[in-house]
């Protein structure tokens, strides 16, 4: 499967790429820091996740990892640094996706 996911300050829209269905959801637990996107970690995981798992057609274990690619939508004037490039990679392997590719929209 392959997933866009377009991320604000504490909140995400992810978009399946092969279905077009689309879930916006704001964090319960807040993963924006004052001065970075992702600031927590494992609190950008649980949102994360939670949204993929209620995606149509959604079997970890039974499909081949997929590909996702992530749009910073706030917090990104100038482009994002290679630390939160970084964040991002990982919050990819945490959700069990193999291939990420990163923009902004700065």
């Amino acid at each position: 499967m392959q997933f866009e996911v377009r991320i604000f300050t504490n909140r995400m829209i992810v978009r399946n790429v092969a279905t077009g269905q689309s879930i916006a959801r704001a964090a319960t637990r807040p993963f924006s820091s004052a001065r970075l996107l992702i600031g927590d970690l494992d609190a950008a995981e649980q949102l994360l996740g939670e949204i993929i798992k209620e995606m149509a057609g959604w079997r970890r274990f039974l499909q081949p990892a997929g590909s996702i690619s992530f749009i910073a939508m706030e917090q990104c004037a100038g482009g994002l640094c290679p630390v939160e490039a970084q964040l991002l990679c990982d919050l990819a392997v945490r959700v069990g996706v193999n291939k990420a590719d990163i923009s902004s929209v700065a």
